[in-house]
């Protein structure tokens, strides 16, 4: 009789798990709005490469981030296709700001 009941208490738990996690996830807070340095708007070339660079160099830290769970050469291959994108985006991001 008390193995019976080791799936019902298992189910339950993960059931009350999943509400838990879901009611959490659901709240927003909006007491607090966005920087006002967020709207400000890049006005030059160089500013525009600036936030550009910024961003490029954030997704690559964290496409390298990802790469530490891999192993072995799939690990390898994972930094080097980020390396390769961060160049390719920043070779992007030079020429979007020497045309203006």
């Amino acid at each position: 009789m008390n193995m019976q009941l080791k799936p019902l208490w298992l189910s339950l738990f993960i059931a009350a798990n999943a509400f838990a996690l879901h009611a959490s996830a659901a709240e927003e807070n909006v007491q607090y709005k966005d920087p006002p340095r967020w709207r400000v708007e890049d006005r030059t070339p160089q500013a525009r490469f600036q936030t550009m660079k910024k961003e490029n160099t954030n997704a690559y830290a964290q496409a390298l981030n990802d790469c530490r769970a891999m192993r072995g050469r799939a690990a390898g291959d994972c930094r080097k296709d980020a390396r390769m994108n961060f160049d390719r985006d920043m070779q992007r991001a030079r020429e979007m700001t020497s045309r203006r």
